[in-house]
């Protein structure tokens, strides 16, 4: 479901856990049901921190062959990207 922000856009994510414990984003879904694979992350999990004093994780990933940057935050177990201007 998303979930407007002035500077997130709160995103249903599909993700995988290894048992290494990293984590992996699969698929967006949206409000529609549809699935959108991530075709592949393009450089390892970053950690982001904000302006606010929060860290997230950043993930660039590859999607219907455009880059994209993913958010999650651990301590709200919620993903977001930015909205498109």
């Amino acid at each position: 479901m998303f979930e407007y922000d002035t500077k997130r856009l709160y995103i249903t994510v599909i993700a995988k856990i290894s048992p290494e414990g990293n984590l992996f984003p699969l698929e967006i879904r949206l409000d529609d049901g549809v699935a959108i694979p991530v075709d592949g992350c393009l450089a390892a999990p970053l950690l982001n921190p904000a302006k606010d004093g929060r860290t997230a994780w950043r993930f660039l990933c590859r999607i219907e062959g455009m880059p994209m940057t993913l958010f999650y935050d651990a301590s709200s177990c919620r993903w977001w990207c930015e909205p498109a201007a």
